[in-house]
């Protein structure tokens, strides 16, 4: 009985060895470089988001095939003019699948991209936007049907 729980002392051991080696050689992703000061800007441009009244009303829903995706991004209910915004589009499953383009304002606050979805699933859709001061994301998932 007592080599057996030598033995489990040893593999135990071994094993937390093993494991700490593993982590600090695939240490990536594990710490946020800067993790404060990222977040003191995070909550400075939410807090200015709330001060101007920042809204986005996203699509309804998303289909496969080609989708004209729009977004009406607003201020205090007006429209919020002059922003460059980036769609991207990720597919939970696959990340062959993800892309990115730039939106084009087709009226003022109303920024359209077209987007092809080859199929069907889960996917992610973040628009980023930069302007009058303000530079903030938005994301949300649709399941495409």
């Amino acid at each position: 009985m007592k080599p057996f729980i030598i033995g489990l002392y040893v593999l135990f051991i071994v094993a937390m060895i093993s494991g700490v080696t593993i982590a600090y050689r695939n240490a990536e992703g594990l710490m946020e470089p800067d993790y404060y000061q990222k977040q003191k800007v995070w909550f400075r441009e939410k807090s200015l988001e709330r001060q101007i009244g920042f809204e986005v009303q996203p699509p309804e829903s998303l289909t496969t095939g080609s989708n004209m995706v729009q977004f009406i991004i607003t201020r205090r209910s007006t429209p919020f003019e002059k922003a460059s915004v980036t769609l991207f589009v990720g597919r939970v499953s696959d990340k062959k699948q993800d892309f990115s383009c730039p939106m084009r304002e087709t009226a003022p606050g109303v920024y359209v991209a077209q987007a092809t979805l080859p199929s069907k699933g889960k996917c992610l859709v973040r628009i980023e936007l930069t302007g009058d001061q303000l530079k903030t994301s938005r994301s949300w998932f649709y399941d495409i049907r």
